[in-house]
């Protein structure tokens, strides 16, 4: 699991996903959600989807059955950032555990879900992308 050391919200973090590997019946998965959601924090869009990937994936290594809603984060993320290719969302995620100088480190944990899981996931991500895509377009026309 992830032995971040700052910033606060990633200490908290990491010391629920100990928490939640040790005793997760102690840890609801709308909590656990939560905890992911709230550990994320402002920035660029794609310093956000490279955050986003560390983050979420001790999560889904922890909690598999929540995949589709952790990766809609980092996914939305990219979204926002320009990304319209469902087709480009796997390489992104992997080269985001592969980064010599990350904006947040991902776990060794992180890095194999990200190198053996997430490449295995492509129709998962595919429609949480189209979601997350359409959800943005109908965004842009309210405005």
């Amino acid at each position: 699991m992830p032995t971040w050391t700052s910033p606060p919200q990633l200490v908290a973090l990491a010391a629920l996903y100990a928490r939640a590997q040790a005793h997760p019946e102690t840890i609801s998965d709308a909590a656990f959600i939560e905890a992911v959601k709230a550990a994320h924090w402002p920035t660029n869009c794609w310093s956000y989807v490279e955050a986003s990937f560390a983050i979420i994936a001790p999560a889904c290594v922890l909690r598999p059955h929540l995949t589709a809603e952790l990766i809609a984060l980092p996914i939305a993320a990219m979204i926002a950032g320009g990304q319209d290719d469902a087709g480009q969302v796997i390489a992104i995620g992997r080269a985001c555990a592969t980064r010599d100088a990350p904006y947040v480190a991902v776990s060794e944990d992180g890095k194999r879900w990200l190198m053996q899981v997430w490449p295995g996931l492509g129709e998962v991500v595919e429609t949480v992308f189209q979601v997350r895509l359409q959800a943005a377009l109908v965004d842009e026309d309210d405005e």
